[in-house]
């Protein structure tokens, strides 16, 4: 007499289920903490650009005697950028001049805070009134 067995082939559900669980936890996990990495990233990519930019008005101030009408003036200047430098979260650096100096700041301050930076102010540079030359 034979006896025939079924052969297990395949999961069950319950295995399945306790599969399906643990990656939806994993990605609970994983996908707050890959946004926060981003938005970090990008705080500490338009602090770098801000800084880049800063240096080049400098050196262009300092060449000059004058302070670039825009950023796009710096752009092929000895000391200047290679191109034109935007957040990385979208959006162009703001560049305004005026008889008391200049500022640079950048159009996403608001969002910036809290990833890389404490306040809206880390955001922006203010250059001060460029002194006259009195040596002749």
């Amino acid at each position: 007499m034979q006896v025939y067995r079924k052969s297990r082939k395949g999961f069950s559900l319950v295995e399945l289920l306790a599969v399906v669980l643990i990656l939806a936890v994993l990605a609970a996990v994983a996908v707050p903490l890959y946004v926060s990495q981003r938005k970090s990233a990008a705080g500490r990519a338009c602090k770098a650009n801000l800084a880049a930019i800063a240096s080049a008005v400098s050196a262009y101030a300092i060449r000059n005697g004058a302070y670039p009408d825009s950023i796009a003036t710096l752009v092929g200047q000895p000391e200047g950028l290679a191109a034109v430098p935007a957040c990385p979260l979208g959006g162009a650096y703001t560049w305004t001049t005026s008889t008391t100096g200049a500022s640079l700041s950048c159009p996403n301050a608001t969002a910036h805070v809290g990833y890389g930076g404490s306040a809206s102010t880390e955001w922006q540079r203010t250059f001060p009134a460029l002194a006259t030359d009195s040596i002749p």
